[in-house]
């Protein structure tokens, strides 16, 4: 009995993760306007431009930016559509009990909360873009693959790269896959998913698409969606079963 209450104050965790997350994305879009962060995002977009182009290993600093533009890709919102129904899919079927998990739709219904806040952002929060100056390689990507918003509060790239890697890690628990310390799908899950969101956050700095504070309210969007996405799908899993 004390083992699953534990098992269940630990899948608590997911939820209060995602309000804190949403309670600073909103705390962010209310100061995102001030001179300290507006200086701030500037100074981050120069240091990290400058620190890969400027390497002293020329074919490294080339790799890198050819890393830095593929990454847009893996959290495009048609790339994030098929992964996060991949996702659903898995989590939607029960292998132990042979049954449907209904609450798997919370997994969508979450993606499609994220994208309604991100909409909304970028609609009160007016953050200009970065310049066109900053963008990086310009001529390769139009006009299919960018498109200078006007506004680019919050990062629509890095909310969604947070989202499926919190999904990605609920998946794996509600599969067993965290049980061992030592288990390598477990380490496995968290290095790529962690890999993925850092890159195509710092990817969307480096080619000039959003500023620092962008990114930042990104990764707050999908690490709340996406961890309270979580929470209803193992606190339902972690409830003890009725007599």
């Amino acid at each position: 009995m004390w083992d699953r209450q534990v098992v269940h104050m630990r899948r608590l965790i997911p939820l209060v993760i995602g309000v804190l997350c949403l309670i600073g994305f909103a705390l962010l879009s209310k100061f995102e306007d001030r001179d300290a962060l507006r200086r701030l995002d500037f100074a981050v977009t120069v240091k990290v431009q400058e620190s890969i182009d400027n390497s002293s290993h020329l074919r490294v600093a080339a790799l890198v930016g050819n890393i830095m533009e593929g990454a847009t890709f893996f959290a495009s919102p048609g790339f994030t559509v098929a992964v996060v129904m991949a996702i659903t899919a898995a989590a939607a079927y029960d292998r132990k009990q042979k049954r449907i998990r209904f609450r798997a739709a919370v997994i969508p219904l979450a993606l499609f909360v994220l994208v309604l806040i991100e909409i909304v952002g970028k609609s009160i929060v007016h953050h200009p873009s970065p310049p066109f100056g900053m963008i990086k390689n310009p001529e390769s990507m139009f006009p299919a693959d960018y498109i200078n918003e006007q506004y680019s509060y919050p990062s629509g790239h890095a909310a969604r790269a947070a989202f499926m890697a919190f999904v990605l890690f609920a998946l794996a628990e509600l599969r067993g896959f965290w049980q061992g310390r030592r288990n390598p799908v477990r380490w496995g899950v968290a290095l790529f998913s962690l890999a993925c969101v850092a890159t195509v956050s710092l990817s969307r700095i480096y080619l000039g698409h959003h500023w620092f504070s962008d990114v930042a309210g990104g990764l707050l969007i999908g690490l709340g969606t996406g961890s309270i996405a979580a929470s209803v799908l193992l606190l339902h899993a972690s409830r003890p079963r009725q007599a």
